[in-house]
C-alpha cells in the first residue's frame, strides 16, 4: 500500500473517530438531563473510565490513551455543565499543570493568589473544585492547606502525585550568576533548592512569593532577579532557564488534593480524616490501635497545633480503604468513642 492510500485510510479513521465522538457527546447530554443537573462531577466514575479504556489499548501507549480521554471527558463534561477548577496561580504554577492535566482544556481554570482563596472560591460557589498542594516528599505538609481543611466545609475527592522539577529562571539577557541580585520563589520551592541556593546564590537577596509562577512574573520587571519555578512558567513568560533541575533531590514529589464543597462519595482507595484527642497518656496509641485491630494500614499521620490550646494538636490521618468498607466503618465508630472531635475529609483515589 502506497503513502496516498495509507493517508486515505487515516482520513477515513479520523472521520469515524469524529462520528463516534459526536455520539458520545450526545449520550453525555442525555446523561446530564437524567441527572437533572445534580452530581455532574463523578471523579471516581471518570477514573474508572480512564482505567478501562487504557487497558483496552493494544497499539497505542496507555498514557497516550489516558491523555486523549481526559480531553474527551473534559469536552463531554462541558456539554452537561462547564466545570470551574480553582488553582494556586497564575498560569505556569505546578498547581496549574496538575489542574490542566487532569481536568482538560474544556474546564474553566481559575487562578487564585493564595491557597485560602481557593477554599473560599469552592465554599462560596465560585469554583466547583479546587486543586491545592497538600504535602511535599522533601519538605512535608503544606500548613496553609491543613489549616483550611479544618476551617472550610469541604471534602477531598481526589489526589494527584506530581514530580516537581525546579529551575533557575532569568531574563534572556542574563549570562552569568554574577548578574543576579535577587531570587524570588515560594517558601516550599526555596526549601527544596536549599543546597543549590547555598552553593551558588548565598549572597543574593531572597524574596518570598505566593507561588512559583508569581515569582517568575517578577523577572519580567526585574532584570537582575532570578526565579525558581517550572519550565512551563518560563515558557509562558518567554524567559530563559539558566539551570534546570536545581532541586536538592530527584525524589521531589508534591501530593495535590482536589477539594469540593460538602461531603464526598464513600468510594476510593484511601480515606482522610481529622481528629483531636484528650491530652492524656496513651490517647494517640488508642487511636492507632483502632486501625491495627481491624487490619487497616495508616499511610500518613500529621499534626497541627490546636487553636487556643497551646501544646495540644489536631491530627490528620490517611488510611487505606473507604467508608463503604465494613471494617473501616467499624473502626471509625470505635474512633468516635476515643476522640474529642472527628471529621471525615473523604474517601477518594488517585486521579488518572
Amino acid at each position: 500500500m502506497g503513502i496516498e492510500e495509507i493517508r486515505k485510510e487515516i482520513d477515513r479513521i479520523d472521520e469515524e473517530i469524529v462520528r463516534l465522538l459526536n455520539e458520545r457527546v450526545a449520550a453525555c447530554k442525555k446523561a446530564g438531563v437524567a441527572k437533572g443537573g445534580i452530581a455532574i462531577l463523578d471523579l471516581d466514575r471518570e477514573r474508572r473510565v480512564l482505567e478501562r479504556v487504557a487497558s483496552k489499548s493494544e497499539e497505542a501507549p496507555s498514557e497516550g490513551i489516558r491523555a486523549v480521554y481526559r480531553e474527551v471527558i473534559s469536552m463531554c463534561r462541558r456539554v452537561q455543565r462547564p466545570v470551574t477548577v480553582a488553582f494556586l496561580g497564575p498560569e505556569g504554577s505546578f498547581s496549574h499543570e496538575v489542574a490542566s492535566k487532569h481536568f482538560g482544556s474544556s474546564s474553566r481554570l481559575l487562578p487564585s493568589r493564595r491557597i485560602r482563596n481557593i477554599f473560599t472560591e469552592v465554599d462560596l460557589g465560585g469554583a466547583d473544585l479546587g486543586v491545592v498542594p497538600f504535602e511535599n516528599s522533601l519538605e512535608g505538609a503544606v500548613n496553609d492547606t491543613l489549616d483550611c481543611l479544618v476551617e472550610y466545609p469541604v471534602s477531598i475527592v481526589g489526589e494527584a502525585l506530581f514530580r516537581i522539577n525546579q529551575n533557575l529562571i532569568v531574563d534572556p539577557e542574563v549570562t552569568s550568576l554574577s548578574q543576579i541580585e535577587r531570587v524570588y520563589s515560594h517558601p516550599q520551592a526555596l526549601a527544596q533548592c536549599d543546597g543549590y541556593i547555598t552553593k551558588h546564590l548565598n549572597d543574593k537577596e531572597i524574596i518570598v512569593t505566593e507561588s512559583t509562577a508569581r515569582a517568575v512574573e517578577h523577572i519580567l520587571r526585574d532584570q537582575k532577579g532570578a526565579a525558581i519555578g517550572s519550565k512551563v512558567a518560563a515558557e509562558l513568560n518567554e524567559l530563559k532557564i539558566f539551570e534546570a533541575g536545581i532541586e536538592d533531590s530527584p525524589n521531589n514529589y508534591t501530593r495535590f488534593v482536589v477539594i469540593k464543597k460538602g461531603g464526598s462519595a464513600e468510594v476510593g482507595k484511601k480515606t482522610s480524616l481529622i481528629l483531636s484527642i484528650d491530652h492524656v497518656p496513651g490517647s494517640l496509641a488508642a487511636v492507632l490501635n483502632c486501625f491495627a485491630k481491624h487490619g487497616i494500614n495508616v499511610t500518613m499521620i500529621l499534626s497541627r497545633p490546636l487553636y487556643m490550646r497551646p501544646w495540644e494538636y489536631l491530627f490528620f490521618i490517611d488510611f487505606e480503604g473507604n467508608l463503604g468498607d465494613e471494617k473501616c466503618k467499624t473502626a471509625i465508630e470505635e474512633l468516635r468513642k476515643k476522640t474529642r472531635f472527628l471529621r471525615i475529609l473523604g474517601s477518594y483515589s488517585e486521579l488518572q
